[in-house]
Parts: structure tokens; sequence; C-alpha cells
């Protein structure tokens, strides 16, 4: 195989926690049955990040960046031993982790149809002449999807840029790990991290986005232990002197692995679930998975906006965990974005370097670049 051709949309370091010598086990949705799995070729597609992979090349950086952090926390437990570079490290992980997933490509390509017309319109007025230099063999037909192509993955590009810089947007969350003392594991999807509103949602839509009031975000590091991240003006939450909750009911850690299946676009992972437990969760999926058609606007490598009706992926679960010990404010109104967010600085800075860079792949490299001197990675 080429080299770098096998790219990854979630990276090998995080699913090797549900992995037993590089094997884990895999559910497609699909499907009726599981089956085990090497863990490269999981996850993966090929020339995801595109052809030639020099994205690839450099978001292996980004991914032994965010390593670090995770592998801290699957050794010790304890978020008060991170410091603020890891921190901000593990934050800028589940931000990444969620805006490079084949759902949000497939997400992107939900506009497939209104940047398809607008680009034969360019075609037709000349807009691209003298800018490209078309081989000759290429029908008018194919030069469209060429260029229909490029953009949607130009457009991937910059919203993973985004997510590398995402950490500013949640960064006024609070943490705890939920420690798993049940027999049964923590499991995950090609789509892990998770939004939840509980608070807001019944009233106030079925999308939630980094800076909205009452956000929590479940992001699972292990088997064992699940990451809560939650705004700490809407609930309050109880733990010990490690920044822990312990979780002991088994219908908790259920509740959990149900907004994994909720979350996935094909597939569900686990280590050492049985068979029976996994094909429970998949016949109650019905009563967790949304999946309904709403207007939303979609933003163009471009910095352009377009309305499109799709089915978002990352809609909110129909149910919410019952996280022991937590409690809800009153009186807090509704808004879209925190008072304590600033998800604003990622923006404006991602926006200036895929602008200063000229090409959306450029745009990327030169964020990972940017990203790793900032948090102080690179000399």
């Amino acid at each position: 195989m080429p080299e770098r051709k096998n790219q990854h949309y979630v990276p090998e370091h995080y699913l090797r926690a549900w992995a037993d010598n590089e094997i884990t086990n895999a559910l497609p949705l699909s499907k009726g049955e599981s089956f085990p799995e090497h863990i490269s070729s999981i996850c993966s597609r090929n020339y995801f990040y595109g052809d030639p992979p020099v994205v690839e090349a450099e978001l292996q950086h980004i991914d032994g960046y965010h390593a670090n952090p995770v592998s801290e926390l699957r050794g010790k437990d304890n978020l008060t031993d991170l410091s603020p570079q890891q921190i901000k490290l593990l934050l800028s992980f589940i931000t990444t982790q969620r805006s490079r997933t084949k759902a949000t490509k497939e997400d992107i390509r939900a506009g497939e149809d209104f940047l398809r017309d607008a680009i034969k319109d360019d075609f037709e007025h000349d807009r691209y002449e003298d800018l490209i230099t078309w081989d000759p063999e290429l029908t008018p037909e194919e030069r469209v999807d060429t260029m229909v192509d490029a953009s949607l993955l130009g457009t991937h590009h910059y919203v993973i840029g985004l997510g590398i810089f995402g950490y500013h947007a949640i960064k006024d969350l609070e943490a705890v790990m939920l420690c798993n003392l049940t027999d049964q594991e923590f499991i995950i999807s090609d789509s892990p991290i998770v939004f939840d509103n509980p608070c807001y949602k019944p009233n106030y839509g079925i999308v939630a986005g980094l800076g909205n009031r009452g956000l929590q975000i479940f992001c699972p590091i292990s088997p064992d232990q699940l990451l809560l991240l939650y705004d700490p003006q809407i609930y309050n939450l109880k733990s010990n002197h490690k920044q822990q909750v312990l979780i002991k009911s088994q219908e908790i850690v259920n509740q959990f692995n149900q907004t994994q299946f909720h979350n996935a676009e094909n597939t569900v992972l686990f280590h050492n679930s049985t068979e029976d437990y996994i094909q429970d969760l998949h016949s109650q999926i019905d009563d967790v998975r949304r999946r309904q058609q709403i207007t939303m606007p979609m933003e163009t490598e471009e910095m352009g906006k377009a309305e499109v009706q799709k089915a978002p992926p990352y809609q909110l679960p129909k149910i919410s965990p019952d996280i022991p010990g937590i409690n809800t404010a009153e009186g807090f109104k509704y808004t879209k974005e925190r008072p304590t967010s600033e998800p604003w600085e990622g923006r404006n800075l991602v926006r200036r370097m895929f602008n200063e860079a000229k090409a959306p792949d450029a745009g990327l490299i030169y964020t990972i670049r940017v990203f790793g001197e900032h948090l102080g990675l690179t000399s």
C-alpha cells in the first residue's frame, strides 16, 4: 500500500484502549453481528484527507500532540495532574476529533447540490478562465466534478482547522472523570465525541454548538474512564479531590453506551463486552438515536454560507445519562454562546491562516504548525 494512503478519521492512539494486540471488536450498524478488526483498518479510508497525502502527513503531528494527555489520563485517572498545556491539548483533541470524522465529511457533502449549481454557473460565465489549466481529455461534467470534490474537501480541511483551535470555545467548561467501577465497559463508535444539552434540548433544538449554554460533552478515554465536560453555570456536580465521579451502576454505563449508538455514523467498537450485550443495545437504538432533517447553514472554505436541508449527524440524543451527583440550576435563559466561551479566538485565527495560505490544504498545514508554536510544542 502506498505510504499514508490509509488515513484514519479516529486515530489509532485513541482506538488502542479498546484493543488487544491491536485487535478491536466492531459492530457495523447495518449488519447483524460483530467481528474482530485490526485498528489499522478501522475508522479509516483511502486518501480521506486528500491525494497526495500532504495533509495526512501533517495530521500525524496533531495525533502525536493529542496522544500525550490521553495517555496520561489512561495511566492515572487524575485530571488535576495535567499541566495547562496538556489541558489545552486534551480539549483540542475533543474538538478536532469531532470535526475530522466521516460523519462530518458526509455532513459537508449534504451541500453538494448547491455547490454544484454554483460551480456550473461559474463555468458558464468563464470565471475560471486563465485560473486553471485543465486536462484536455476531461469533459465539462468531469471538470465540474473535480471542482466540487476539491471544494468539499477544502471545506472539511477548514472545519478540521476550526477543531484544532476549538479549545478556545470549551475551555470554560468544567471537567470530571467518570470512573467506571462496574463489570461493563464504556464502548465507543466511529464518532466517539457526544454532545448533550439536557437542560435546554426540550425547547431549543436538536443540535448543540461548542458555545451553547447548558452544553455537556462525553468523551470516553478508556473502557473504564469517560471524560465529562459541562457548563458550570448550569450544572453543579459533586466530585472528589481528584475531579473524579465514581460510577457504580451498570445502568448508567448502559446509558452512556447508548449515546455511542446514537452518535455512530456506521460502526460501534468495543473491547470485552459480550455479543449479547452489544446486540441488546443495538436493538434499542431507536430509543436513543436521533436523525431529524432540518435546515442548517453550511460554511465553505471561501468563508461563504449556504442554507441546506440535511439530517446532521451530531444531533442531541433522545436520552440523557443519569449522571450521579449532578444538579441543574434554574433561572438561566438559553443563549447560543455562553458568556464565558470564546469561540471567536480560534475562528478568527483559523480564518486568517486559511486566507493567508490561499489553498485549503496549505491552510490546514499552516494551522497545524501554528498550533504547535502557540502551545510551545515546536521550536
